[in-house]
């Protein structure tokens, strides 16, 4: 519920700008939204270790040894994500014209860039928060928080778009605003132990030294290393995607962007699984009992398959209806429609690959997480778009490279799963 938030409102924001502006704006936003995945990719890999640190110190109930550990990414999270928010707000024109060459399109991302750059430190913090109280056993409050969060971005957006016709630059300026306020509520939330309304924190944290620990921080990178492979190469593989499929012009960006953030938000089912199963796996192996870590993982598996065909199902009948909350003019609404299907099929593949690797993070097993991302990114995703450019089957390769990305990330990583060689791999790691 969490991510169905987030990703929401991420949805939400691309809908007003399409139906306001136009697809034009719409793809200026997917090619800032590019820049965007990069920074928080690493701030997600830190997240990714610390759900692990967090799950196995609150399992073994080792709380002072809990809050260095989330130091440890707070601190590492921000000197990660400084260089980008440099970058970012200093050339954004420069930027966003690596991808395209169309001045509205640059001139659009370039605004949302810049202003959007300023909620990255917020976001990486929330990420963070969100990962500690999920290790803790407690996925509740950062629902709860995150969503609330999500719906005020929403009004933000709505108003700033809408009413003072702020356009693109309202809709970054309402995430800025958003993140903000969610940071906020994490913070009172874990230096008092409870917020109003939403009651007590499973953990708390201090402001006190220490504040660094070497063995910690080397374990956090350790952890997190093959997660920033991953998330560097599905960061990076967004550049030649985008230049190479910016060929068929700015409707079909704009539809291929819609797509992806109607299977970020089908997907967010699946990092519910992925952080549930790696806070539940993690605990039980932080007690030591391996046969109920892997109960946990096969049930994980189970359930959430039946979920994910059960939404893609849904979404795969009512395409048309889904993409006229995001453009109007017809060939536009064609061409997403078409993408929106790809990714309900996509998703499928996705979700189990999500489910996988939250079982594979509880169990700090990450490097077959990173092969799989990696081949299904540059093994998939990028030939099978460049056939698409090249041949006369265009789009249609785009979309099989839009299908073959996920479930080959999903063999693989579910192979690693079957093996069970995830569990040998936790002892190194067990507090």
């Amino acid at each position: 519920m969490t991510m169905f938030a987030r990703y929401s409102q991420l949805a939400a924001d691309l809908g007003m700008v399409g139906l306001t502006i136009g697809p034009t704006a719409v793809a200026g936003i997917a090619f800032a939204n590019i820049y965007w995945q990069l920074s928080s990719g690493f701030s997600l890999a830190v997240a990714g270790g610390t759900i692990s640190q967090v799950a196995q110190r609150f399992g073994s109930d080792r709380y002072s040894s809990l809050d260095l550990a989330v130091k440890q990414s707070v601190w590492v999270s921000l000197l990660l994500v400084t260089p980008f928010v440099i970058l970012y707000t200093g050339i954004p024109e420069r930027l966003i014209g690596v991808l395209g060459e169309k001045d509205p399109v640059i001139q659009f991302g370039s605004v949302y860039l810049q202003t959007v750059t300023l909620a990255v430190p917020f976001g990486a913090l929330n990420l963070v928060a969100g990962r500690t109280l999920a290790g803790a056993d407690d996925t509740w409050i950062a629902m709860t928080i995150r969503a609330t969060g999500a719906l005020v971005n929403i009004v933000f957006n709505a108003i700033l778009i809408f009413v003072f016709e702020q356009g693109v630059f309202g809709a970054a300026l309402g995430t800025v605003l958003a993140e903000g306020l969610v940071l906020t509520a994490f913070t009172i939330g874990f230096l008092h132990g409870r917020l109003p309304i939403i009651g007590e924190f499973p953990v708390t944290l201090s402001l006190t030294p220490p504040y660094f620990d070497a063995v910690l921080t080397r374990q956090l990178l350790k952890i997190t290393l093959p997660l920033f492979g991953q998330r560097l190469a599905r960061s990076a593989s967004s550049f030649p995607l985008f230049t190479m499929v910016a060929v068929f012009g700015p409707v079909f960006v704009a539809a291929l962007e819609i797509g992806r953030r109607i299977r970020m938000l089908m997907s967010a089912s699946g990092a519910g699984f992925a952080m549930s199963a790696g806070s539940l796996v993690g605990q039980a192996l932080g007690k030591g009992d391996e046969p109920e870590a892997e109960n946990w993982g096969w049930d994980s598996v189970k359930f959430s398959a039946v979920v994910y065909v059960a939404i893609a199902t849904v979404v795969f009948l009512f395409p048309r209806q889904l993409a006229s909350l995001f453009v109007s003019n017809p060939n536009a609404l064609g061409q997403t429609s078409l993408f929106i299907r790809m990714a309900a099929i996509s998703f499928i593949g996705s979700g189990l690959t999500k489910t996988f690797m939250g079982i594979l993070k509880g169990a700090a097993d990450n490097k077959w997480s990173m092969y799989a991302r990696l081949f299904g990114k540059y093994g998939m995703l990028l030939p099978l778009t460049y056939l698409g450019t090249v041949t006369t089957f265009g789009e249609w390769f785009v979309f099989l490279a839009f299908i073959a990305e996920t479930w080959s990330a999903a063999a693989i990583t579910g192979y690693r799963f079957f093996t069970g060689t995830w569990i040998e791999i936790s002892r190194a790691y067990r507090p």
